[in-house]
């Protein structure tokens, strides 16, 4: 009876290291691309701010150009953390250290979670700024508002569809990793 569940727990780990491997595979990937695409366009956005002070007079525009360099090279260092994360994860080291690994790495709720409010407000300021003016209103508050409200359900919508995505591919994987800690610490 024993080595049944030896076995069990056996197949059951190799199976979730093959899924844990795809998973940070496919998210390394991930961050990696956007790291790059981030790192493109701050210094696109900050150049375009300067030319416009240069050329135009200032306006709200270049302001808002200067928030969207900000907010993408907030999403750059964040992408960076995580490439750096991904790239960093050892399947090599001992069971139970890797199984807590794995679990941590795949909580929904941890630091990065929360710091991903920084360049989403940056953008949230930068897209108003620059938007705005293609609202048909003649107060400049109201549509800013108009468009930060837009921006705040369209991310809104966004956390659903990532929170969807998690709770498919991810916390099965973190849901197993707790499951066999839990059988191995007993």
């Amino acid at each position: 009876m024993e080595t049944n569940q030896i076995n069990k727990t056996n197949f059951d780990l190799d199976k979730l290291v093959k899924g844990l491997e795809k998973e940070d595979s496919r998210n390394l990937k991930i961050s990696s691309n956007f790291t790059i695409l981030m790192w493109v366009l701050s210094p696109l956005y900050f150049f375009l701010a300067m030319v416009g002070l240069i050329i135009n007079n200032p306006s709200i525009d270049q302001l808002g150009f200067f928030f969207f360099s900000l907010g993408f090279l907030a999403f750059g260092f964040l992408f960076k953390s995580l490439q750096k994360d991904y790239k960093s994860v050892d399947y090599g080291i001992p069971t139970i250290e890797m199984l807590r690994n794995a679990a941590k790495r795949y909580k929904l709720w941890q630091l990065k979670t929360y710091l991903i409010i920084i360049p989403v407000a940056l953008i949230s300021v930068a897209a108003s700024l620059t938007i705005q003016k293609g609202i048909p209103h003649t107060d400049l508050t109201m549509r800013l508002l108009i468009v930060f409200s837009g921006y705040i359900l369209l991310n809104i919508i966004g956390f659903f569809i990532g929170y969807l995505i998690w709770r498919k591919r991810q916390k099965p994987l973190r849901d197993k990793a707790l499951q066999l800690l839990a059988e191995i610490e007993k």
